[in-house]
């Protein structure tokens, strides 16, 4: 037979029995479970917190050598810059003064070559003198066939072309 029971039913020995078997349950639980658990949990938050704190760490140190090698790099960029800077003066100044030497050089050629250039003019109108003199003392002599000696002929000859204007 079947016995009807309804929700408002209350069994005072089951439910008797069931808070002592809870209460036992708690009681060893308590004593063997709950210590170790939670030594566990404590152990396992203690890591998670000193995983956490050398995270923290190890970034804040990254964060550093970050910043550190950006300054590095900044100052090789400036050092970079002014070598650049140093080399182009360098460059420039040599080039000012090779193009000064050239520049010296090249009127000093210029000079020495118009010495040289009036020597030989002075030269060749010496040369021109003495052989206009030569001819025409050869032309004279020809001419009034009379008895002067050579030197005499070019003193005269000499005499006159002082006379003539000189080009």
């Amino acid at each position: 037979m079947i016995v009807a029971a309804s929700f408002t039913d209350i069994n005072f020995a089951l439910s008797f029995w069931t808070a002592v078997t809870f209460l036992i349950l708690l009681f060893v639980l308590s004593k063997f479970a709950w210590g170790p658990i939670l030594a566990m949990v404590d152990q396992r938050e203690k890591t998670i917190s000193d995983a956490i704190e050398a995270a923290k760490k190890e970034r804040a140190e990254a964060e550093k050598a970050a910043a550190e090698t950006k300054a590095a790099l900044d100052k090789s960029r400036a050092e970079m810059t002014e070598l650049l800077r140093k080399s182009q003066a360098e460059v420039a100044a040599a080039k000012g003064e090779l193009m000064a030497h050239a520049k010296k050089e090249s009127e000093e050629l210029l000079v020495q070559a118009r010495k040289t250039i009036a020597e030989e003019q002075r030269l060749a109108v010496a040369q021109l003198t003495e052989k206009t003199a030569d001819l025409a003392i050869a032309a004279a002599g020809k001419l009034i066939r009379a008895q002067m000696d050579p030197a005499q002929q070019k003193q005269l000859v000499e005499a006159y072309l002082k006379t003539l204007p000189q080009a």
